[in-house]
């Protein structure tokens, strides 16, 4: 039997306090990364269908963890061209 330390029990306890009925998956997610990090570069509005992938980078690591890579690389090519 796996045991949680209090800091794991924490974290669960907080994503399943946020998790909303309308939430996607991360294949979802990375279907639309790229659009959602041209939204956040360029400073537009999020529509309702990007502030959705908004959520889910805040609750998922891992997609954040892409997210945050794939911004590095936009603004890494932006500053060369």
């Amino acid at each position: 039997m796996t045991t949680l330390n209090k800091e794991q029990i924490q974290t669960l306890v907080g994503l399943i306090v946020t998790t909303q009925s309308d939430q996607i998956t991360c294949d979802d997610c990375f279907g639309q990364i790229g659009e959602f990090a041209e939204h956040a570069l360029e400073g537009r509005e999020l529509s309702a269908g990007m502030k959705i992938i908004q959520q889910h980078l805040q609750q998922c690591p891992c997609c954040k963890g892409e997210y945050e890579a794939l911004v590095d690389a936009l603004k890494e090519v932006e500053s060369q061209g």
